[in-house]
C-alpha cells in the first residue's frame, strides 16, 4: 500500500472533500489525523474510516488558534514519529457577488485572509515536524477562481491566487528539507452539496436569483467546462493521493488543474 505506515493530517478533515482524501489515504495504509473545529462531524468521519479497517483519529482544533495548532500537532508527531503527509482542504465563508461599490473592506479582506493565514498557521505546525530522511508532502486544495477575471468576486479570486501563490514559494523554502509542495485546483464537485459542504451556504444566493436549487446550479457550471462534465469527489481524493505519493516525487511548487478545463492552464 502506498501510505503503509505514513503519517497523515488532514486539516478540513469534517468537508467534503477532506473526508473523501482521509478514506482514500486511509485505505492505502496511513494513520489519518482529522482536524477541524467541531468533534462530532470528526468523530463520524473517523469512527467510519475505523469501521472500514482503516487507523483515523479526531484532532479538534481551529487552525487559525496557532497555539493549539501547534501543540496538536506535536502530539500528533510524538505519536506517529513524525509526519509525512498533509493535506489542507480547509474553506472559509466569503462573499461571492457583490462588487466594489457594495462591497465592505471586511467582506474583501474575508475572501483571502482567513485562507492565507490558515495555510501559513498548517505550515508553520507541521513542517518541524516533516521531512529530512523522512520525506513530507503539503498539498492544498483550493477552488479555481485564481486565473480568473470576473466581476464580484474580488476577495476570492485574490486569495485563491495567493493561496497558488504561497505554495510555490513555500515550495521554494522546503525542497532542501525534502518536502514538497502542490495545489490542486479543483472546480465545484456536485456530489459535494450531498456530503455536507460548505459550498452549499455560499451557492444559495446566486441559485436562487436564477430561479434554481443548488443542486441544479452547481450542476449547470458543467457547461462551462471543455469535458461538459466536473470533477467528482473520487476523481480529488484519488488525484490528491497520487501528489502525495513516491510515484509523484519529483513534482512540487506545481498547481495541478482540476477544472475539466474551465480555466486552461
Amino acid at each position: 500500500m502506498r501510505f503503509q505506515d505514513k503519517v497523515a493530517v488532514v486539516f478540513g478533515g469534517s468537508g467534503a472533500i477532506g473526508a473523501a482524501v482521509a478514506g482514500v489515504l486511509a485505505r492505502e495504509g496511513a494513520t489519518v489525523h482529522l482536524v477541524a473545529r467541531g468533534r462530532d462531524r470528526l468523530d463520524r468521519i473517523a469512527g467510519d474510516i475505523v469501521a472500514g479497517g482503516g487507523i483515523a483519529q479526531s484532532v479538534p482544533v481551529d487552525v487559525l488558534d496557532a497555539d493549539r495548532l501547534g501543540k496538536s500537532m506535536s502530539a500528533v508527531a510524538a505519536e506517529g514519529g513524525g509526519i509525512d503527509v498533509v493535506v489542507n482542504a480547509t474553506a472559509f465563508a466569503h462573499d461571492q457577488g457583490k462588487q466594489l461599490a457594495q462591497l465592505s473592506a471586511a467582506e474583501f479582506s474575508a475572501g483571502f485572509a482567513p485562507g492565507l493565514m490558515a495555510a501559513f498557521g498548517i505550515a508553520q505546525a507541521v513542517v518541524p515536524h516533516m521531512g529530512r530522511d523522512r520525506a513530507g508532502v503539503i498539498v492544498t486544495v483550493v477552488p479555481p477562481a485564481g486565473p480568473m477575471a470576473m466581476p464580484g468576486h474580488l476577495g476570492h479570486i485574490a486569495g485563491c491566487a495567493g493561496l497558488e501563490a504561497f505554495s510555490r514559494a513555500l515550495a521554494s523554502e522546503l525542497g532542501p528539507q525534502n518536502i514538497r509542495v502542490l495545489c490542486l485546483r479543483s472546480h465545484a464537485i456536485p456530489e459535494a452539496l450531498a456530503a455536507g459542504s460548505y459550498t452549499r451556504d455560499l451557492f444559495a444566493p446566486k441559485a436562487a436569483a436564477m430561479g434554481l436549487s443548488v443542486e441544479d446550479w452547481v450542476q449547470g457550471a458543467s457547461s462551462s467546462t471543455m469535458l461538459g462534465r466536473l470533477p467528482t469527489l473520487a476523481q480529488v481524493a484519488d488525484t490528491v493521493a497520487f501528489l502525495a505519493s513516491d510515484a509523484a516525487g519529483a513534482m512540487t511548487a506545481a498547481v495541478v488543474n482540476m477544472t475539466a478545463g474551465a480555466v486552461p492552464d
